[in-house]
């Protein structure tokens, strides 16, 4: 099947669309190998090049016209998510791109101790944590490749000063039972404040009820981080949001150092909840995760099913030494660290062109 826009977003009258513990400082990811000539399979992002919905487009382009002014207020996109999550606006706030929010928190809040995490997972704002540092207790998934949720309540110690992971994992895309992690959560919670990155929280098949965002309603030191950039195809805008307890919103406030940006601010305030665009986005992400399913099974590669917009392929040899003879090829693959992984890699939805150009060379990059 061949997947597009118009294949997967219903059309409106009139044409238009509608839219176990290991203790080290983390590193930074791996080295990129060098490509060869222009990249033409970039599957080493986690991007949605469905794009943004044409609600999202037209807020876009009317913001240019604002672009002279620095922005003055962002409470009407702050009070929009309040009101989404039963919240005050004292519990949300907005950064550029959850990967600001996550970074800042984690220096913040761990300084003077360690962060605990699952290995592996995303993991950039705990190498940044490093270079001032913050190092991190690494706690490995378990056989099934799920995080392991007991483990990591029992290895919270007197110098843990945060927990973080994600829901669903990255790069695995499985998600732990919700009533498991929200059980972890509130235990976790008393010792330390557990951040919970959400950034595919549009794609779980019932989002709030998968989401710890509850928690923060109950009054517990979780903080869910959340991203436009995702599923709402809004990458380059550089829009999140934070959702926690009001000192927790007022540290991460303290420590931002600028305001979003007005086209970004717009888009988001315009898309936001858009269920028709959200179901057209989906169902383009979940074609194109069917897509790199069966370029797996024709390779006969092992893989996860994922909640997110990539898929953790098990090479069958050193993931290291594939992504060099993929990138030779101009296509990109991100590794992560682990050595129970070192033959896994993450392979992005990209596009169906871009997909369709991996499944043609992933043969010859086997010695196939």
């Amino acid at each position: 099947m061949r997947i597009t826009r118009r294949s997967v977003l219903p059309v409106a009258a009139g044409g238009l669309l509608v839219p176990g513990l290991l203790a080290a400082t983390p590193s930074s990811m791996p080295p990129q190998p060098e490509h060869s000539g222009d990249v033409k399979a970039r599957l080493g992002v986690t991007e949605n090049p469905f794009g943004p919905s044409p609600a999202a487009r037209q807020a876009i382009i009317a913001s240019v016209a604002q672009a002279p002014y620095y922005p003055h207020s962002e409470a009407a996109l702050r009070q929009k998510i309040a009101a989404q999550e039963g919240l005050v606006q004292d519990q949300v706030t907005l950064s550029s791109g959850s990967l600001d929010a996550l970074t800042l928190l984690t220096v913040a809040i761990a300084a003077g101790g360690r962060v605990l995490a699952p290995r592996p997972t995303y993991s950039t704002h705990l190498a940044y944590a490093a270079r001032q540092g913050i190092e991190t207790d690494w706690v490995n998934l378990r056989p099934d490749h799920h995080i392991d949720l007991d483990a990591m309540l029992a290895a919270i110690g007197p110098q843990t000063r945060m927990v973080y992971l994600c829901n669903p994992n990255n790069p695995t895309g499985l998600r732990p039972d919700p009533e498991q992690l929200r059980a972890f959560c509130i235990a976790a919670a008393r010792k330390v404040p557990v951040l919970v990155d959400e950034a595919y929280f549009e794609l779980a098949p019932d989002p709030h009820r998968q989401s710890m965002g509850a928690l923060v309603r109950e009054g517990h030191d979780v903080i869910v981080t959340r991203t436009f950039s995702k599923v709402y195809g809004l990458a380059g805008l550089r829009i999140a949001y934070t959702l926690a307890q009001p000192p927790r919103i007022r540290q991460l406030n303290a420590r931002i150092t600028t305001s979003r940006n007005q086209a970004g601010l717009a888009a988001a305030q315009a898309c936001l909840g858009d269920a028709a665009y959200l179901a057209g986005a989906i169902a383009y992400l979940k074609q194109c995760r069917e897509m790199i399913y069966r370029i797996c099974d024709a390779n006969g590669l092992r893989y996860l099913k994922s909640d997110g917009t990539f898929v953790y392929i098990d090479c069958g040899m050193p993931a290291a030494d594939l992504q060099a003879r993929l990138a030779a090829r101009s296509v990109e693959v991100r590794l992560f660290e682990g050595e129970a992984y070192r033959n896994w890699m993450r392979v992005g939805t990209a596009t169906p062109a871009e997909l369709a150009y991996f499944g043609k060379v992933l043969p010859a990059a086997l010695g196939r």
